[in-house]
């Protein structure tokens, strides 16, 4: 019978008298930030998503933004990428929704949770950041509120409101038992108003900023929400522009969005200004 860890990392090695087909072995329990994260996405509500993998013309963008940052400002393609998910979503309402119980809730403001990974007792987790009304922020605002909640953690030890809210709930919950731990979250996510003043209205990750490689990236359910956004790396490639075929800064970008709030065509719609904002260098050029 293979051993079970008694402490939190042990290490195995099968005794050389015996055959050798296993090898060297590490058996981990999952650190208890792990085993939060577990118990979040058990308590998911099910839902049916469906997934547009988008590639967008980055080059205009990229190039704007090297220019503002020549000039001294600061700004990203991740925090411009920000800017035009939440100028479609406050377009297009019907992805800016949240369950709540058996309604949909639709709101104005775009709230957007963006993961940020801070290193803590020794390891790396994310946390949370919400942007809040970023419909009405530039990427040089939306790349402020990020900077500025970096700057807290190193300074404050928290991200800001959300964030130490999370951390509070976290300490608490090592001293509930997971049956409890995963009703009290059901009991949490169900509640769309809790959702937006914790959680935001939508979130929006990258994986583009740890390696910058084509393809794509993204989750399996978009949770209570309509709508969630993985933001993948800008790479060069062949692509057809103004009836040339030349190299652009292609960027992959992820949409999944919850076919039980939203239907295909809204989706098409809403991807498709998507596309138009991001390839216009939105919000960048003056």
């Amino acid at each position: 019978m293979w051993p079970r860890a008694k402490t939190a990392r042990e290490v195995y090695e099968r005794p050389v008298s015996e055959p050798d087909l296993i090898g060297r072995y590490t058996i981990e329990r999952p650190s208890f930030s792990r085993q939060i994260a577990i118990d979040a996405f058990a308590a998911l509500p099910e839902s049916h998503p469906m997934v547009a993998m988008l590639e967008l013309d980055a080059s205009r963008a990229l190039a704007a933004i090297s220019r503002r940052q020549a000039a001294g400002e600061q700004v990203s393609l991740f925090a411009f990428v920000i800017h035009c998910i939440a100028t479609a979503l406050a377009e297009h309402p019907a992805l800016n929704a949240v369950m709540h119980g058996r309604s949909v809730v639709r709101f104005d403001d775009v709230d957007i949770s963006v993961p940020v990974e801070v290193e803590t007792d020794g390891e790396r987790v994310p946390r949370e950041v919400v942007v809040r009304r970023a419909q009405d922020a530039s990427p040089l605002q939306v790349y402020q509120q990020l900077t500025q909640a970096r700057g807290a953690q190193r300074t404050q030890g928290t991200l800001g409101r959300e964030d130490s809210f999370n951390r509070r709930l976290g300490r608490l919950a090592r001293w509930v038992p997971r049956p409890l731990r995963l009703w009290l979250l059901r009991r949490f996510i169900s509640d769309a108003f809790r959702v937006k003043r914790l959680a935001g209205t939508t979130l929006v990750t990258s994986v583009g900023k740890f390696a910058a490689m084509p393809g794509h990236a993204f989750t399996f359910t978009t949770g209570p929400r309509a709508a969630m956004f993985v933001v993948g790396g800008a790479v060069e490639r062949p692509w057809v522009h103004e009836g040339q075929l030349v190299v652009r800064q292609v960027l992959s970008l992820s949409v999944m969005v919850n076919h039980d709030l939203v239907d295909g065509a809204p989706m098409a719609r809403f991807a498709t200004r998507l596309q138009a904002l991001v390839e216009s260098a939105h919000g960048l050029e003056a």
